[in-house]
This record gives structure tokens, C-alpha cells and sequence, in this order.
């Protein structure tokens, strides 16, 4: 679900750009096309860059749950694969 929020909400981005160079810069519908396709990406990038990313919780993290079950830590060179299942939220 918050794959399709992410995706509204460049959509809408978008838009908005598209009628900005469109109205505001008074450019041709090819150029204000051509600048929201380049500018979205972009304002994207940069929003990414400044707002912290949300914290991962434990659950999601393999050796956490290990160590919170009191199980041994891997050796170096031992490979750990960790199974879990997610309900239709995407929650465990």
C-alpha cells in the first residue's frame, strides 16, 4: 500500500511541475513536459537526501530477533538465512 502512496504521490509531483513550467515560465507543452520529466526525479533525489529515512524495527532486522531468542551468534563465514512471514498488511 505505501508502494502505491509513493507512486500517487510523484504522480502528483508531476502535475504539479507540468502546470508550474507550463503557466508560471510560459513554456511549450513539449518543453513543460521534457522539465517535469527531468524535475521530478530530481526534487525526488533531493527530498530523499534531506528527510530521514523511518527507522527499521527489530522484527526487521535478522540478528536482532536471533539475539532477542537467546540463540547463538553466526560465525563469520557461516551464512544465516532467516524465514518470516508476512501478513497482507506487511506485517509479521
Amino acid at each position: 500500500m505505501e508502494r502505491v502512496k509513493n507512486t500517487a504521490l510523484v504522480f502528483c509531483l508531476f502535475i504539479v511541475l507540468l502546470v508550474i513550467f507550463s503557466s508560471y515560465f510560459r513554456a511549450t507543452a513539449v518543453g513543460s513536459f521534457f522539465g517535469a520529466l527531468a524535475g521530478t526525479p530530481l526534487l525526488v533525489h533531493v527530498f530523499n537526501r534531506i528527510v530521514p529515512g523511518r527507522p527499521r524495527s527489530v522484527s526487521e532486522n535478522g540478528i536482532a530477533q536471533l539475539v532477542a531468542r537467546g540463540e547463538p551468534m553466526p560465525r563469520p563465514n557461516e551464512q544465516v538465512v532467516v524465514l518470516r512471514m508476512e501478513g497482507p498488511n506487511g506485517r509479521t
